[in-house]
């Protein structure tokens, strides 16, 4: 199986870093503006940059859970596994277990499929309304041929999160695989997806397709 973060990526959880934290109140303290400005780093794919300010954060003192997630999601984007796994493993022990192990999945997805829908069931057992990570649940269900399992994942993640242009893609791609051209074209037209990207996707699904295998 590809790696959750190699194959499809415009339809995985790599265009937003995650939930934030609930506050007490909604005055951002200067820590947590500087945690925002790290996000927006990550968000705009600037790794190294964001690494960059999490140091600088934790020398200021800084070493809250919420900065050693953002640098897993930093690490991991750069192709450091061991060292994202090492914090995603620590936090599991936080209020950010649900992140470590979604971050676990992920990492999982290249070279163990039941490992990944595994850590991401878990992810979600702790942030069941979380839509990415149902959605990166649903995703990884569908990478392993899991259709009907993968369907209740997805439209649990578009529920959550209406509009959100990945679960629908996802979902849109799901409904090729399941040879449902009806569904295909409702999501097209209810998601606004014009002809071209459409075929895109088309041409997304026949790659998930697992090869059939010759008798003889």
């Amino acid at each position: 199986m590809k790696a959750l973060l190699v194959l499809l990526p415009a339809l995985l959880l790599t265009a937003c870093v995650g939930p934030r934290p609930s506050r007490d109140d909604d005055l951002e303290t200067p820590r947590q503006v500087h945690v925002e400005l790290v996000r927006g780093l990550l968000n705009q794919s600037q790794f190294y940059a964001a690494l960059a300010h999490i140091q600088q954060a934790r020398a200021n003192g800084d070493s809250s859970n919420e900065l050693r997630y953002l640098e897993a999601e930093a690490l991991r984007r750069l192709q450091r596994a061991q060292s994202a796994e090492t914090i995603y493993r620590e936090l599991l022990k936080t209020d950010l277990a649900a992140q470590g192990y979604q971050g676990l999945g992920l990492l999982s997805g290249d070279r163990d499929a039941t490992a990944a829908v595994g850590y991401l069931r878990k992810a979600a057992k702790k942030a069941p309304t979380d839509a990415g990570i149902r959605n990166d649940l649903g995703y990884a269900l569908m990478l392993a041929a899991r259709y009907p399992e993968a369907l209740a994942e997805l439209s649990t993640a578009a529920e959550l999160a209406p509009g959100d242009e990945r679960s629908a893609n996802n979902l849109i791609v799901l409904m090729v695989l399941m040879d449902d051209e009806t569904s295909v074209r409702r999501l097209a037209q209810d998601a606004g997806v014009d002809a071209p990207r459409l075929a895109e996707l088309r041409r997304q699904a026949q790659s998930l397709k697992k090869p059939v295998r010759s008798r003889g």
